[in-house]
Order: structure tokens, then sequence, then C-alpha cells
């Protein structure tokens, strides 16, 4: 029986999921990274999962790095609460629908918090003969056997079955795959850093009585408080972690080091590209964490709540980094063939409805069952990615419409 070879591009939250996902099933799959190492880069902190991501991970992961994944992750109270910049209430909804009864999950999922280095960091685990790093992807071509060639920067090249992009939203695959398709810049800027909660307490009464932190940041898993549309806004996430990471890992049978990381919550200032007081992005990335500190203090008024201007003054300005969101335009169908994409790379949504990794992940999950089908039946791989792209277009364009009309609605969106 012939052992069907995969190439992905990227070792992200999807790309890493789809490797674990590919390998139980019996594919030879091997990741090419561009960056040096997994720590070459800020990655970002807080990732939120729920139903479709949770999900993913279940059906990808080996059972043990499942386990450990929750048992480091913060489960707050699981829900979304949006206030005005006087802390009034605007809306409190559940951060997820009901679970997809055709999704084959086993059992119905809460939201958790997730420190998104050690999810990679648990992700990577099991994965060394698989990833490769420093290996940025230049292009690809279609050779006359049904395979595909990819070529990297540093002269090496590999043939595969499928190549999978799931190298972000600057994908080179998708540049050569789907020319025509868009990534807009979605017109907001965000500075995005975390609180540090060590020596604050443990319990909600004790971080308030220690830290003088407002108890209505840990009331929801995230807190977005708006100043209004096209006016800057703040988010709140709170990770408290059910068991610290460095010390679960080797606890953990088989053990996985992890690296120490202590509770906090990822905070974030954005605001739309056209405000006042936002440079244009090339001058945010030459400020210091001290200097967007203090841009961000401009950003939110005299005005708001004290209780933002007290979490605020606790920002860590070592951690501090500025982001522009994009997102994708819409794609029409195109034919199926050795080459396919995942998460951003084609899909790229805002982040307001925190549906960017979920989806990602259940990305890979759907390409893993679709192809699994097909190898197991006999059928051409193309089989299984023609009806992974039919059901991922449909829930994945969904989600970013979706993102993009909560976004323009709150905070300020294109």
């Amino acid at each position: 029986m012939h052992q069907h070879r995969v190439i992905i591009a990227g070792a992200g939250l999807g790309g890493l999921t789809l490797a674990h996902g590919l390998r139980a099933r019996g594919f030879d799959v091997a990741v090419y990274e561009r960056d040096p190492h997994p720590g070459a880069r800020p990655q970002g902190y807080r990732v939120q999962l729920d139903e479709p991501g949770l999900a993913g991970l279940e059906r990808c992961l080996p059972e043990h790095l499942f386990r450990l994944g929750l048992a480091t992750a913060a489960s707050p109270p699981a829900r979304v609460s949006v206030r005005d910049r006087h802390l009034g209430a605007l809306a409190d909804r559940p951060t997820a629908p009901a679970p997809d009864p055709t999704d084959g999950a086993a059992h119905p999922y809460r939201s958790y918090a997730f420190n998104r280095p050690t999810l990679r960091q648990i992700l990577l685990s099991g994965l060394a003969d698989t990833v490769r790093h420093g290996a940025e992807l230049l292009s690809w071509e279609r050779e006359q056997d049904g395979t595909v060639t990819a070529r990297f920067a540093d002269g090496r090249s590999a043939s595969a079955d499928l190549l999978v992009g799931a190298d972000g939203v600057g994908s080179a695959v998708r540049r050569q795959l789907l020319p025509h398709a868009r990534v807009e810049d979605a017109g907001l800027r965000l500075i995005y850093g975390r609180i540090p909660l060590d020596g604050l307490g443990s319990g909600v009464g004790e971080v308030e009585e220690a830290g003088g932190l407002p108890p209505w940041v840990f009331d929801s898993i995230f807190t977005v408080v708006t100043g209004g549309p096209g006016s800057p806004h703040v988010g709140f996430g709170p990770v408290r972690f059910a068991r610290p990471p460095g010390a679960a890992g080797p606890a953990h049978t088989p053990p996985v080091p992890l690296a120490p990381v202590g509770d906090y919550i990822a905070c974030l200032v954005g605001a739309p590209a056209d405000h006042p007081a936002m440079p244009s992005f090339e001058a945010l990335r030459g400020l210091d964490g001290p200097a967007l500190r203090e841009l961000a203090g401009r950003l939110v008024g005299d005005d708001w709540h004290p209780d933002v201007h007290r979490l605020l003054d606790r920002w860590e300005t070592d951690s501090l980094f500025p982001l522009r969101i994009s997102t994708a335009g819409p794609v029409p169908p195109w034919e199926p063939g050795p080459v396919t994409l995942l998460g951003d790379a084609i899909h790229a949504m805002s982040p307001v409805l925190a549906m960017g990794a979920n989806t990602a992940i259940r990305d890979a999950a759907e390409l893993t069952r679709a192809l699994a089908g097909a190898a197991a039946s006999g059928a051409p791989l193309v089989d299984g990615v023609r009806a992974y792209e039919l059901r991922m277009r449909e829930y994945a364009f969904s989600a970013v419409a979706a993102s993009r009309r909560t976004g323009r609605e709150r905070v300020g969106q294109r």
C-alpha cells in the first residue's frame, strides 16, 4: 500500500495539529518552517479555544498531549463581555454555539484560554523528526506524475503527493495557487502585551486585595472595553493556569518539557489605523515598549474608567509589540489539486470573535479526516482535498464575514 507523503509549510497551530493528525493515520509528513527556531519572533500570548478548536485538537493529537493541553489551560467563565469606556455593560454572550453533532466530538466542550507558546510546545512534542526549521518556502511546481515539488530559500527542495500551505497571512503557497485571492488591511492596529499576576494571590478575591485589580476583569474569558465605533478599544483576557505549565509538563506521563510561565492577563489596546494619534505601522514597529505604552495611554483618554488605567499601569513594557490586523476577501471555488491551504493562509480574519485559531485547528481536523478517508478507500488523494475545500470554504468564510461585521460594529474595522 502506498504511503502518501505530505509537506506542510508552516509550523503554527494549524500546521502542527495537521502533522499530528496525519502521522497518526499513517501518512509520511514533513513540516517546513521559515523561523530558525520556535522562539524566533513574538507569537502572542493568550489564545482562546472553543468547541471547533478543542474538537480539532482532540481528533488529531495523541490523547496524552490533549490531556496535557487542557491541564495547562485556564477556564474562566465562558462568556465575552463588552463594556463602554465607563464600564457600563453593552453585551454579554456565551463564547461558542452549541456543538455541531456532525463533527464527531466525543463530548461538548467548555472554552479554554491557552498560553500560545505553551500550546505550541505541546504541539511540537513528538515531532522532532518531522519539523525542519529555517526553511522558507519560495515556490512550488506540479510534476507530470501528479506530485508537487516545494523549493526553499536555502536551496533545499522536497517532493510529495500533497503540499499544504499553513504559512500564515503572507502565504507563499497561496500567492502561487490563488494569485487573485485578496488579503486586505482591516484598518486596525493593536498594541499587545501582558499584565503579570505573579505574587498577587491565587483567587479572585486575593488578587483584588493584594494587587488592587478590579474583579470584573476575571468575570469573563475576554472583556472588551470600547470607546465606540471608530474609537480606541481595550481588551482583557485572564490566563490563570489550572496547573503551572513548568510543573505540569515534567510531571506528565510521558514527561513533556514546558517552559515556566506565571498567571497573567493578556491585554491589548487597539485603534483604527486612521486615528489621529496612531502613527504608520512602520513607525509603530519602530517603537520600544515604553513608547508603545505611552502611545496606548494617549489612545485611552482621561474620560475612561479609572479601572482601565489601573490595569494598563501594570502592563509589562517588555512584553509589548504591535500588530496589524488583516482580513481575507472571499475567494471563488478553485479546482482542487496537489496543493491546498489552511488557516490564515486562506481565511485570515480579525480577532474580535476569537475564531482564527479555532478555525485553523478545525481545518487541520477536517483535512485529516478527508485525506484519511480517501486513502482508506483507495481513492485519489485529490478527492479528499476536494471534500475538505468544499467544507472549509463554507464554515471558514462565514466566520470571516461574521468577524468583519462584529469588528465594524465594535471597534471600527473596515
